[in-house]
């Protein structure tokens, strides 16, 4: 009796172990499988994403992460439009989904990014950036980018001088928000070559592009038409007591002029009359003589801030009643 049941759970073991030894053959045809279906894909991927006029590269791809996650692997990411004459290069490309979520990819990207364009040259150098994004039917439903020490150099017969720009840490988000597109952005200990000595404690941005979730959509599609923004918060923070604020909502004309109805916010008015100064002197000036008639029109009197309607009409700014200038269209 006890040598009929010590073989019937041998047996038992024996069915068990070779049921698993069977599982993981199975699993690892189909990985391979599916591996060697995405790799197949990635070129007609990519000219999805890019559309007929442009084209990107993923150099020496390959699919790694066996056995519980799929990702891509680049040597180089390349990307062009010719009718542009806009060119981008940059360093290894790694990304991971994990078998049960392969809608949700996380990513990381090594510098730096060359970028050429018709009279500029960037490049941009980081010591992490990492993204992340969830597909959608037609394309990607959010993402995110986040970045550590990072540094701008941009150069070209457009600028005046070389700009050169450092940050701490940068992130970016998007996310579909019905036909909406929400954006939110912050960078954190900044500095610039453009005003000696300037540097911000941080810069953020949150706002709502109206109608453009499409953005997200591939192959991506430059918007047309006249595009609308509402800016929920645009902060320039130079220190604990300095910083500037632009809320209000904006939006771009077909002819890429600008127009629309802000409120501007600043804090340590001071602070930003010494910097105007630096940058023009007259300008500097100009901003100290007429700083108690500014006072004066705050619209929300009352705090430790100064508060006035920033209008735009077809790229023209006035604050008040004082006309700024002209920006250039876009």
């Amino acid at each position: 009796m006890p040598s009929t049941s010590s073989a019937s759970s041998s047996r038992k073991f024996g069915w068990l172990v070779a049921a698993i030894v069977g599982a993981i053959l199975l699993w690892t045809v189909a990985w391979f499988l599916f591996a060697a279906r995405i790799e197949s894909h990635l070129p007609e991927a990519l000219a999805e994403m890019t559309g007929d006029e442009a084209s990107a590269d993923c150099v020496n791809s390959d699919i790694r992460g066996y056995p519980f996650r799929f990702g891509v692997f680049c040597d180089t990411l390349s990307y062009a439009h010719p009718g542009d004459g806009v060119a981008a290069t940059t360093g290894a490309f790694r990304s991971a989904a994990q078998f049960y979520k392969p809608g949700h990819v996380v990513a990381e990207v090594d510098g730096p990014l060359a970028l050429s364009a018709p009279g500029v040259e960037v490049r941009i150098d980081w010591q992490v950036l990492q993204a992340s994004g969830v597909a959608a039917m037609h394309g990607i439903d959010r993402g995110s980018l986040d970045g550590r020490n990072i540094s701008f150099d941009i150069d070209g017969i457009v600028l005046a001088q070389k700009l050169s720009l450092q940050a701490g840490r940068i992130t970016a988000h998007a996310r579909r928000n019905g036909p909406d597109l929400d954006i939110a952005s912050y960078g954190g200990e900044l500095q610039t070559s453009l005003i000696t000595g300037l540097s911000a404690k941080a810069v953020s941005l949150e706002a709502t592009l109206t109608g453009q979730a499409g953005l997200l959509d591939r192959p991506y599609v430059a918007p047309e038409g006249i595009v609308e923004t509402l800016i929920h918060r645009l902060a320039i923070e130079l220190d604990d007591a300095s910083s500037l604020e632009i809320s209000g909502p904006i939006q771009v004309g077909t002819d890429g002029r600008l127009s629309g109805a802000l409120q501007l916010t600043v804090r340590g008015q001071q602070r930003f009359t010494e910097l105007a100064a630096s940058f023009d002197p007259q300008i500097g000036g100009l901003i100290g003589r007429f700083a108690p008639l500014l006072s004066a029109l705050d619209t929300v009197p009352g705090d430790d801030a100064i508060t006035l309607p920033l209008t735009l009409d077809q790229s023209r700014v006035s604050l008040g009643m004082f006309p700024l200038g002209e920006l250039p269209g876009f």
